[in-house]
């Protein structure tokens, strides 16, 4: 089941209008290399990435620990970002549509996620949205993202980024070079990390652009590097898969 969600809202059907693919819509899709992570600049226009803005000016932002769980944050903890979340069916139909043909049409037991050792196909996006917050000395410790399992058979494997503002120094999406890598899924510890990655540790940094979609598998170890100047806003959801031999 979904956990409890931070802060929640209705996105205004007025914001989920003007979210809709036009002529300007031009995705480009890059490749992150060594973690198998994907770039789609240009995923939002510069139009959508103003509709979120105004809709998110309006929503009152909750601070959560430095995992992202907001049980984890106490009064008078320094705040590591700010969170609020919506459910969209509507939203994630779109999303779905426009990142449809940037998914494996199945993924196997080979893929470098948890699949269970089963086949799975892109099915859909799910529908919670997690927007998130960093403001100064805003960070996320290393961690990986854990799957959704849906009552119908249905799961999550991709995370899905979308970057919605960044005027700052600082906050790149960073991924970790991880240790278990050579071990099966079962027997990895997907435990937060108590610290932040060390520069040695870290394989790449991803300094996105308002719009950019980021794509990689669940099991990933990631960050968000301490925001030094300004602030950055983004939208966290997956794509949920069903067994390839379901009907």
């Amino acid at each position: 089941m979904f956990e409890m969600p931070v802060n929640p809202f209705e996105l205004s059907e007025e914001a989920l209008s003007r979210i809709s693919a036009d002529d300007s819509w031009a995705p480009i899709k890059s490749e992150i290399p060594e973690v198998g992570a994907r770039v789609i600049r240009h995923f939002l226009t510069p139009a959508e990435v103003k509709a979120f803005a105004a809709e998110l000016a309006a929503q009152r932002f909750a601070p959560v620990g430095q995992d992202g769980v907001a049980a984890n944050y106490a009064e008078g903890d320094p705040v590591a970002h700010l969170r609020a979340t919506a459910d969209s069916e509507t939203l994630a139909a779109e999303f779905y549509r426009r990142l449809r043909t940037f998914l494996s049409p199945e993924v196997g037991s080979d893929a470098p996620t948890d699949s269970d050792g089963r086949a799975w196909k892109p099915a859909a996006v799910n529908p919670r949205m997690r927007f998130v917050t960093y403001e100064h000395g805003g960070f996320i410790v290393p961690h990986y993202d854990s799957p959704y399992f849906a009552p119908d058979g249905r799961r999550t494997l991709l995370t899905v980024v979308v970057y919605l503002s960044y005027e700052a120094v600082g906050g790149e999406t960073r991924f970790i070079a991880d240790q278990q890598n050579d071990l099966p899924f079962a027997q990895r510890d997907f435990s937060d990390w108590p610290r932040l990655a060390k520069p040695e540790e870290i394989l790449s940094a991803h300094h996105p652009e308002p719009g950019d979609a980021l794509l990689f598998w669940h099991r990933t170890l990631h960050d968000s590097a301490p925001l030094l100047e300004g602030t950055k806003t983004i939208l966290r959801t997956d794509v949920l898969y069903e067994p390839v031999d379901a009907p």
